[in-house]
């Protein structure tokens, strides 16, 4: 689908800072699929990135302020603000390679930089955990949209690449003898 059929109200617009944060953070909470069915699929990469910005700044803040701990909140701000880039990067090259979905890597980006809206919350205990599975879910959905794809495609797609998560952090983990998660015997 053109950009053109889509409500470009729902685009995060920082020259109407305040409001239109509340209002994108808001809608995609909420109503994702209303949002992501008005998302602009093209427009630019630099108003998603910097809602993802604000979005990732206030949860490192609340991270900061509950762990205190500078290494932890150094790797919360990097993983917020590098890894959707390379998100996008393999959901793109999955939904397009493998389920043949027509988009862009811009358009991927997009989905992922405004599901950051759960980062708000995320840094209540056990809620992250929660809302992450909901922020997967709502990136599926995003991607099913702006890639003309089926939902379950799009579905599949985010679990093969939480799967290749698992499978290189795992690896690195082993590569540079960085203990894993402590087992109580």
């Amino acid at each position: 689908m053109s950009s053109s059929y889509h409500n470009t109200i729902n685009d995060f617009d920082p020259g109407n800072f305040l409001s239109s944060f509340f209002r994108t953070a808001k809608a995609v909470l909420f109503s994702p699929r209303s949002f992501y069915q008005g998302m602009r699929n093209e427009g630019g990469i630099r108003n998603p990135f910097i809602f993802l910005t604000c979005c990732a700044l206030t949860h490192t803040v609340f991270v900061g302020l509950t762990i205190k701990k500078g290494v932890i909140i150094a790797l919360s701000l990097c993983n917020g603000l590098v890894m959707p880039f390379i998100t996008a990067w393999i959901l793109y090259i999955i939904v397009t390679g493998l389920f043949k979905g027509s988009g862009t890597y811009e358009a991927a980006f997009r989905v992922i930089a405004y599901s950051a809206a759960t980062a708000l919350i995320s840094w209540v205990p056990l809620g992250g955990f929660v809302l992450e599975f909901y922020r997967l879910y709502m990136i599926a959905f995003g991607l099913s949209y702006v890639f003309s794809v089926k939902f379950s495609k799009t579905l599949l797609a985010v679990g093969i690449t939480v799967v290749i998560y698992v499978v290189v952090f795992s690896l690195l983990n082993i590569m540079t003898g960085t203990p894993g998660p402590k087992t109580v015997t």
